[in-house]
């Protein structure tokens, strides 16, 4: 008999323990605790058109500064004159007239640019030769009569300091001046400057 438990004993207790497991189930009983709902907990319920957006108020309106600049003090001794003092009526009178630049299309020779003078003076700009970076600048020059350059405006810039470059080295240049008609003209050039690595 003895041996009978020892080689039984195993799936006796397995035995034991389900039905033990089984009558534990049905006289303890397990509640899990209910949910509360939206209306228990008091809480109001939002639609999305309920909501309105905050906005900040606008900004004030900026007042303009007046400054008083320092006026020069009066001088302490008066000189008298005798010649005559000349009025003038107009303003316009004393400005030189205003030149009048013709259109590219409008001339018949186009100025003749110094350009190896234009490429002694032109310095690459740092922060793009040190990337590797190459740009052409688009200018239009302001090219008067007598062939100074008297207004640069930009057209195109890449950036990266090419602007400026092309600036600094048609500052100071005079050139053959433009012809219409044979006759020197004032004129509006485009002219572009290009920035190459070698």
């Amino acid at each position: 008999m003895k041996e009978w438990i020892w080689r039984y004993r195993m799936p006796v207790f397995l035995i034991i323990a389900a039905l033990a497991h089984l009558a534990a189930f049905t006289w303890v009983r397990f509640a899990l605790p209910q949910k509360e709902t939206g209306a228990d907990l008091g809480a109001e319920v939002f639609k999305l058109v309920d909501v309105e957006e905050y906005l900040p108020p606008p900004p004030p309106p900026e007042t303009p500064v007046t400054k008083v600049m320092e006026q020069p003090k009066a001088a302490e001794t008066v000189t008298e004159t005798e010649e005559a003092v000349v009025e003038v009526k107009d303003e316009s009178e004393l400005s030189p007239p205003a030149v009048e630049y013709l259109p590219q299309h409008k001339i018949s020779v186009v100025p003749a640019i110094p350009t190896s003078a234009i490429l002694e003076r032109i310095q690459y700009p740092p922060i793009a030769l040190r990337q590797g970076i190459e740009g052409v600048v688009y200018l239009e020059l302001f090219i008067d009569e007598e062939g100074t350059i008297r207004k640069i405006t930009v057209l195109k810039d890449p950036g990266f300091g090419f602007a400026e470059a092309a600036l600094a080295a048609l500052e100071g240049i005079r050139c053959e001046p433009a012809r219409a008609n044979g006759k020197p003209a004032a004129v509006r050039f485009r002219y572009p400057v290009r920035f190459t690595l070698k």
